[in-house]
């Protein structure tokens, strides 16, 4: 089971289950999380959608990379990169109230996906890490994302310097909306997500969709441009040599 969910009154909480704690995003995690958003999207009962990575867990770390090692520059980067801007479509198109709940590790595509929420809350143990280029992985997606949320200079600080953000660093730099302790999160992001459902859903629901039009449209250009971005990048080899390196590294201490 990649996913599990629940209702508190009603929010529905997706809880990404990878097998991994640290919930890389596989494919078959991808059409989960897609199929549980537009799920709770269209169910009258639930009114707002929390995501989270579970307790003690990782809100995700990225793609899966036992799958992204094999892309090797061809066709199946093109499908590679249609898969994640679905998967980031799909949030944006959600018409209630979204929140993310942002514990450990956010790196990579992990980082781009909380980008699409309406809220997030990050706990004081959360991280954000965006490491592509250092390890011979194009940005050219992370690098619009975050141009949008949080403007060009700061973007380029981000994607250049590959560091890590802590709760504080994200919180100040509004990659977070708000920071709180771990054991709290979830209630915390409950809580905000409640408070968004309590606004009448006519105006919430259209200014979200104005708001968020410019963001997908980004996106769409984004689409083709990130595709020749990472053939490339996949094609020279560096990334695939990280990726096996991590794996190797992964399987002998068990995580």
């Amino acid at each position: 089971m990649t996913i599990k969910t629940s209702d508190i009154n009603s929010v529905r909480v997706i809880t990404l289950n990878h097998k991994s704690i640290h919930n890389p995003f596989s494919e078959e995690l991808e059409d989960a999380v897609k199929a549980a958003l537009v799920e709770a999207d269209h169910d009258t009962n639930i009114s707002a959608i929390v995501v989270h990575g579970g307790e003690n867990r990782s809100f995700s770390a990225g793609g899966d990379f036992n799958e992204v090692r094999n892309l090797k520059g061809g066709i199946e980067v093109d499908r590679w990169i249609d898969r994640v801007i679905d998967l980031y479509q799909t949030v944006l198109n959600v018409r209630k109230p979204t929140v993310a709940a942002i514990d450990g590790y956010a790196i990579g595509m992990g980082f781009q996906f909380a980008m699409m929420f309406d809220v997030r809350i990050i706990s004081s143990t959360g991280k954000f890490i965006m490491p592509e280029l250092k390890h011979g992985i194009g940005c050219s997606l992370g690098a619009q994302i975050l141009s949008h949320c949080i403007g060009y200079n700061t973007m380029k600080s981000i994607v250049y310097s590959c560091d890590e953000l802590d709760a504080t660093q994200a919180t100040q730099l509004h990659l977070a909306d708000t920071m709180t302790q771990p054991e709290q999160l979830l209630a915390a992001a409950i809580n905000e997500a409640e408070k968004l459902a309590a606004y009448p859903t006519p105006s919430f629901q259209s200014t979200k969709k104005v708001m968020n039009h410019k963001y997908f449209e980004l996106l769409e250009t984004a689409r083709k441009e990130s595709k020749e971005v990472h053939r490339l990048s996949f094609s020279a080899g560096d990334a695939q040599k990280h990726f096996n390196r991590v794996l190797k590294t992964t399987s002998e201490i068990g995580v």
